[in-house]
């Protein structure tokens, strides 16, 4: 398609070099899309803050920290200001990293620039916590959206539960919970999932076999990962749920 564009005299503009650069970065081919960018200038095109941050966030996700701070930098030299997404795919980065002390710094850097972290932002921070172990700091993350005036979704809700779970506390988990139905947000299927698991966790399957039929009861449809946890930590454990009219089917993923 490349190649028809410029046999046939046109020449591409900022919006198909962005295009290419997000196919490339979700091919995870990072050298071809680095070859494409430095094109952009070449052509005597400039590149905006979507060309920045679709290279930062691959670079990020990649683990290649290094590249993607300095292509931050770049966007300053062309006075292009990063934005909450591109402070979203560094956080993010560091997140993935372990390296949560300096994500909560780049979230004051970003603030002290006269940006407001969004809730993908506190998501963001909210499971990198969880994922180091350290579910009650990512509760107060959660406290710290609220006095901003941000509104938690179920991804925010489901992934503090599941920090909970990991760490077998159902209780603060099923707190959370409560939380979030005072909230007005009713539980879904990854909050029955997450919470299933974790009361398998701790070897209680009469419980989570009582969830699985709340959930059921609900109208909720069991999805891959409910019949997943139902198959690896029900069924090989010896525990056959007591589930009326849905045993051939969750047999049936055995």
């Amino acid at each position: 398609m490349w190649d028809k564009m410029v046999g046939l005299g046109l020449k591409p503009n900022i919006v198909t070099y962005n295009a290419l650069i997000n196919g490339f970065c979700k091919k995870k081919m990072m050298k071809e899309a680095k070859k494409v960018f430095d094109d952009i200038t070449e052509q005597e095109l400039v590149p905006n803050a979507i060309t920045f941050n679709t290279m930062i966030d691959a670079y990020c996700k990649e683990g290649m920290m290094e590249e993607g701070f300095a292509l931050r930098s770049s966007m300053l030299d062309e006075e292009i200001l990063p934005n909450v997404s591109t402070y979203n795919c560094l956080i993010g980065g560091l997140c993935r990293k372990r390296d949560l002390r300096a994500a909560k710094e780049l979230l004051n850097e970003m603030e002290n620039n006269g940006l407001k972290g969004d809730v993908v932002t506190y998501n963001i921070l909210i499971d990198g916590s969880c994922k180091i172990g350290k579910p009650r700091n990512a509760e107060k993350l959660l406290n710290e959206m609220f006095n901003l005036g941000l509104k938690p979704n179920h991804v925010t809700y489901n992934t503090l539960m599941d920090g909970y779970c990991m760490e077998g506390n159902l209780k603060a988990a099923l707190n959370v919970r409560a939380r979030m139905e005072k909230e007005r947000k009713q539980p879904n299927v990854v909050t029955y999932n997450v919470l299933i698991k974790g009361y398998c966790k701790i070897d209680k399957l009469e419980a989570a076999n009582n969830l699985l039929n709340e959930m059921l009861e609900k109208g909720l449809n069991p999805n891959r990962n409910t019949y997943d946890i139902v198959r690896l930590e029900m069924l090989e454990k010896g525990f056959i749920p007591d589930i009326e009219g849905h045993l051939y089917n969750i047999s049936s993923m055995s």
